[in-house]
Order: C-alpha cells, then sequence, then structure tokens
C-alpha cells in the first residue's frame, strides 16, 4: 500500500466536496437530497445510498468497492474538523455553513 502518497495526488476531490456538488447540481436525487438547503441539511436514500457509496469509490478510483458503510465512516471523522455534522435523523448530515455558496440562502 502506497498510502503516503497523498500529497502526490492530484488535486484531489474531497467526499463533502463530491456531495455537495451532487447537491447543487441537482444530480443522484434518487440517492441523496437536500432537507433544508439554506442549512446545508441533507439526507441520504436508505434504498439507494450503496449506488451513491459505489460512484463515489469510481470517483476516487477505488480499486476496493466502496459501500456506504466505508463512506458514512469517511463523514463521521468529517465531524472532527466540523464541514459536515451529523444530525439526529436517520442519515440526515449537514455541512457547515462556511462550505456553502452564499447564494443558498433562500
Amino acid at each position: 500500500g502506497s498510502r503516503g502518497s497523498e500529497a502526490g495526488a492530484r488535486k484531489k476531490l474531497r467526499l463533502y466536496q463530491f456531495l455537495l456538488g451532487l447537491l447543487l447540481r441537482g444530480d443522484m436525487r434518487e440517492c441523496v437530497w437536500w432537507v433544508e438547503p439554506g442549512a446545508g441539511v441533507f439526507q441520504f436514500s436508505s434504498k439507494h445510498k450503496e449506488l451513491l457509496a459505489r460512484r463515489w469509490g469510481q470517483q476516487k478510483g477505488n480499486r476496493k468497492r466502496m459501500t456506504y458503510q466505508k463512506l458514512a465512516r469517511a463523514l463521521r471523522n468529517y465531524a472532527k474538523t466540523g464541514e459536515i455534522r451529523k444530525v439526529k435523523r436517520k442519515l440526515t448530515y449537514q455541512f457547515d455553513s462556511a462550505l456553502l455558496p452564499a447564494s443558498r440562502h433562500v
């Protein structure tokens, strides 16, 4: 494993950027959607969350299959940096307001 190659990688898309991009474009609406766009709250579909995880795995170019479980673990790590927080609802998370485009305040 070349775990130390993080710095050498081309500008890597990060998970929160991937999710934010999908949400802002309205892509994969059956997998993830806004609950409160102005507040940055979004929710994953319990039925289609694995599809989203696979798409993220492809985006990253992972050889190993990405699962929602792994994706959720990554999201929990974001809680430490504050970029994404878990909301007290099932499959629901919230972006830090600093990450949201300013025009979102509807």
